[in-house]
């Protein structure tokens, strides 16, 4: 799909630079209550600044292509930052402020987060990435839930243009993050394995 105006790879690229220059915009409490578990519980996982891995970057380019979005992102959310394990065209490493990132929200719900027009969310209108040239109009987010019950991150599609998401394309965006949970505990399998 292209956005008037840009190719995918643009838009991703436009978004990235705009992503890294944001600061704290979304103005509400995002910890959890089980916080400090979370985090240890992210951190046994050892995903956070990884390279990049096939799968992830697969996962992520279905995701754009099942649910007809410019951008899908594989995002975990640490204590400080959210850091992107993959996007649609296969980049990683992308680190933005958690205060101003949407997926910070999105492991504060058990089932998916969507904004299907991000304008009518006052308080999300101060947020860089939200208003003026490059302002998000969409937004849906599926946590990423470790075998232990912990939203460590989200898989997220975003768009500029505001459109409405069925609960079919929900049910798509969990499956896709359930599988993200799948690829994460072949990871701590094979690690077992091999002590």
């Amino acid at each position: 799909m292209t956005v008037e105006g840009f190719s995918n790879y643009r838009y991703g690229n436009c978004l990235m630079g705009l992503l890294r220059k944001t600061t704290n915009m979304i103005c509400m409490d995002m910890i959890p209550q089980n916080e400090e578990d979370r985090l240890q519980n992210l951190k046994k996982y050892k995903i956070l600044y990884t390279k990049s891995e096939p799968i992830f970057d697969q996962l992520a380019a279905i995701t754009v292509t099942m649910l007809n979005t410019p951008i899908a992102m594989i995002n975990f959310v640490d204590r400080h930052k959210v850091w992107t394990k993959a996007n649609q065209i296969g980049e990683s490493g992308l680190e933005i402020d958690r205060q101003s990132c949407l997926c910070s929200l999105a492991i504060l719900n058990e089932s998916v987060t969507v904004f299907e027009d991000i304008t009518k969310e006052l308080y999300l209108n101060s947020n860089p990435l939200l208003a003026g040239e490059f302002g998000l109009k969409f937004y849906a987010a599926a946590p990423i839930v470790t075998k232990e019950g912990f939203n460590i991150g989200s898989v997220c599609i975003m768009d500029k243009i505001a459109r409405t998401f069925s609960v079919s394309e929900q049910k798509k965006l969990t499956w896709v993050a359930s599988m993200v949970s799948v690829e994460m505990h072949k990871r701590i399998d094979s690690r077992h394995k091999f002590a």
